[in-house]
């Protein structure tokens, strides 16, 4: 197996993209998670951009140089003796360790020639010069040095010249020389032009030049035209690249950098099939998941659909999916979502069906027969027959007690007589049409009234707390009540709203009343048989 290296830049190109910036903080967070998910290198930052980004840098050495085991860190510098100094200064913990790493780099296409350098663009036996000199500076302090030809893709004429760039960075001490795809607008189309021949070209020159050194080949791409992973794959697969650099959830400049876990999934998923060469990575994919989730959080959101880790990547609604997937669970996926930290679940949708129905059912312990299934399903699509995008489990089981509910209230009327209410609700009780008469006295409230028939005539509990509230401005607004009620030291909360306050407690009571008597009879009991029609209390 020929190890991969992994060189996670979401601290220094991540936090390039605008708006996906971290505190202090939270870049050292990230650095743990780098260090547990086994990346081979962490590029920190770049120290001489600024004060904080020289602290963060310096900070994530001096961790993980207590670490017998860390990812190294590589520090970003531009061709300029202050910043390598710099830069030098703060990986300087990692030193001794062999850790550190300066990340060397100069433009060599044309046009970012000029539009980068200036008139030095022109000089280049003093930029050949100045390579040198920076990258002996840092190996003499102890540093590993990787160099990268930016805009190596789009080098065009500048063959030769990249040559002599890539030569004498080796000459002068680098051990890696990264081509990075930077506008990432290379595509294997391209033919003798493609960039990953050119690497190919380039490494067959550095070893007869160089026949006693070994030279890491990396690769850098960006996904402006959606190709990092591709380009990225095919520098390994077919090109001498044997370390691979982008960002978790494909963060960065523009359109993003490749996204680190598709190229680790992609190795481990792939890599063993190469007809001449396998390939793998050394990180651990189980915790993909976690600093996945950790970039989404902190940095820029991620898109539900993402591939590896997104939301929806082992997340399934329609119903000959669900039916296939729940007699066998990995027909549907690529690969097994463990493998990446996840777990297969479901989206109850309009397109569900009547088995996942009943699984989401028995998964929060209530009864679903076989005969009920289809019935349950469609009152359920019809009760949220607006919620196309799909369904929370908390939204379905609402629906569900919904369908289950012992009592249904359809209208509630009182009228006073003396010094007493009478109150009438028409109701259906356990599919039978029934008229709930009862009658609020002396100083009771039409609540308490109700209670002590609920209790009187279904099952016995307690009101714990109750309180209305109106969530729109105006003497028009619905008053929303909320009922909590116990028996045998269970808990049960019914919402309710209504124009009149009085009717919306009423039922929120019985909303209450009904969870209760649910639980008694459609919870799934140990040793009781489970059936789908009950009576009054017996």
């Amino acid at each position: 197996m020929k190890h991969i290296k992994i060189f996670d830049t979401t601290l220094r190109d991540g936090q390039q993209c605008p708006g996906a910036g971290m505190s202090y903080t939270k870049n050292i967070e990230y650095a743990q998670l780098a260090s547990k998910i086994n990346i081979d290198i962490l590029e920190a930052g770049f120290p001489s951009a600024s004060a904080e980004d020289y602290k963060i840098v310096n900070h994530i050495a001096k961790m993980y140089g207590q670490q017998i085991h860390s990812p190294k860190v590589a520090a970003l510098s531009q061709l300029r003796a202050d910043q390598v100094k710099q830069t030098i200064k703060a990986l300087e913990p990692l030193i001794p360790s062999g850790r550190a790493i300066l990340h060397l780099y100069l433009p060599v296409a044309p046009e970012l020639m000029k539009a980068s350098l200036g008139s030095y663009a022109n000089d280049q036996t003093q930029i050949l010069l100045d390579i040198a000199n920076m990258i002996h500076m840092a190996v003499s302090a102890g540093l590993a040095v990787e160099f990268s030809p930016e805009a190596y893709s789009q080098m065009g004429e500048n063959f030769d010249f990249t040559t002599e760039v890539i030569s004498t960075a080796i000459a002068a001490g680098a051990a890696t020389i990264n081509c990075p795809d930077t506008i990432g607008r290379s595509c294997y189309l391209e033919g003798d032009d493609y960039f990953v021949n050119h690497m190919n070209e380039h490494a067959a020159i550095m070893k007869r030049r160089f026949p006693n050194k070994e030279i890491t080949w990396s690769v850098h791409c960006h996904n402006d035209f959606g190709l990092a992973l591709d380009n990225s794959m095919r520098a390994v697969f077919q090109g001498p690249a044997t370390q691979v650099e982008g960002c978790f959830n494909g963060i960065g400049e523009r359109a993003g950098n490749v996204a680190l876990e598709q190229c680790i999934m992609y190795l481990k998923t792939f890599g063993e099939q190469h007809k001449s060469q396998a390939f793998t990575s050394q990180c651990r994919t189980q915790h993909i998941r976690q600093i996945s989730d950790f970039v989404d959080a902190h940095m820029l959101p991620r898109q539900p659909h993402w591939p590896i880790s997104g939301d929806n990547a082992a997340k399934h609604s329609s119903g000959g999916h669900t039916n296939a997937i729940l007699k066998n669970a990995h027909v549907y996926q690529p690969f097994k979502p463990s493998d990446v930290g996840k777990q297969i679940s479901f989206v109850f949708g309009p397109l569900s069906g009547s088995n996942h129905a009943q699984s989401i059912i028995q998964k929060h312990g209530y009864i679903c027969d076989h005969n009920e299934r289809q019935p349950i399903m469609q009152f359920i699509k019809d009760f949220h027959c607006n919620r196309r995008k799909g369904l929370t489990d908390e939204e379905f089981m609402q629906a569900y007690f919904a369908y289950r509910a012992p009592i249904r209230v359809s209208a509630i009327d009182f009228e006073k007589i003396n010094n007493e209410r009478h109150f009438t609700m028409q109701a259906s009780v356990f599919d039978d049409h029934q008229q709930i008469d009862f009658i609020c006295q002396d100083s009771d409230t039409a609540t308490t009234a109700l209670h002590r028939y609920l209790t009187e005539n279904f099952v016995p509990f307690n009101i714990q707390s109750y309180r209305s509230e109106s969530k729109e401005p105006g003497r028009h607004a619905e008053a929303h009540a909320t009922i909590s009620i116990a028996s045998n030291n269970e808990f049960f909360q019914g919402k309710a709203h209504d124009r009149d306050i009085e009717s919306a407690a009423l039922k929120a009571l019985v909303d209450a009343c009904n969870q209760l008597l649910i639980e008694q009879h459609y919870a799934v009991q140990i040793d009781q048989p489970s059936f789908a029609a009950v009576g009054l209390r017996d």
